[in-house]
């Protein structure tokens, strides 16, 4: 079955996640900002690892500038929240992560999706390359600025 966990034995099967859960646009990604709290304190507690740095997190989706030329990018700024919040509690507990990365900066081609999705926190018209910052751009700006979330 093409549910099956490759390995894991009888008995064992993925299960898709209800209609009504959280996702994005890319199929094959799925919203977990636990995975920000869970992964950097296993890491640091089973292989005792002194420096973490996450290097690629972010989320698809498919935005559009608004007829005002804005793109509220809502879905993206409440992932950054969710997963910036877990990342925290690792941290107020000790866990090592010294760095984190957002992806993406710009809007861009991707290897599964073409130019359907978009993960960038900057809009990209690839038609002109004109760059609209996004909602999420001026999320992201005030926790870096302010080194916390508001």
């Amino acid at each position: 079955m093409a549910d099956e966990i490759a390995g894991a034995g009888p008995g064992f099967r993925l299960l898709k996640p209800p209609p009504s859960y959280p996702h994005m646009s890319a199929p094959w990604l799925a919203i977990g900002p636990e995975a920000l709290y869970w992964a950097p304190r296993h890491v640091a507690r089973l292989w005792n690892a002194k420096d973490i740095y996450i290097t690629e997190n972010g989320t698809s989706g498919t935005d559009q500038p608004a007829e005002d030329g804005q793109v509220y990018d809502v879905d993206r700024v409440m992932y950054l929240r969710n997963c910036l919040t877990q990342l925290h509690r690792a941290t107020a507990e000790g866990v090592p992560v010294r760095g984190y990365f957002l992806w993406s900066l710009l809007d861009n081609f991707e290897w599964a999706d073409g130019y359907a999705t978009r993960f960038g926190l900057v809009h990209v018209d690839f038609a002109t390359q004109k760059r609209t910052p996004k909602l999420s751009a001026r999320f992201y700006s005030e926790v870096i600025a302010r080194n916390a979330l508001a």
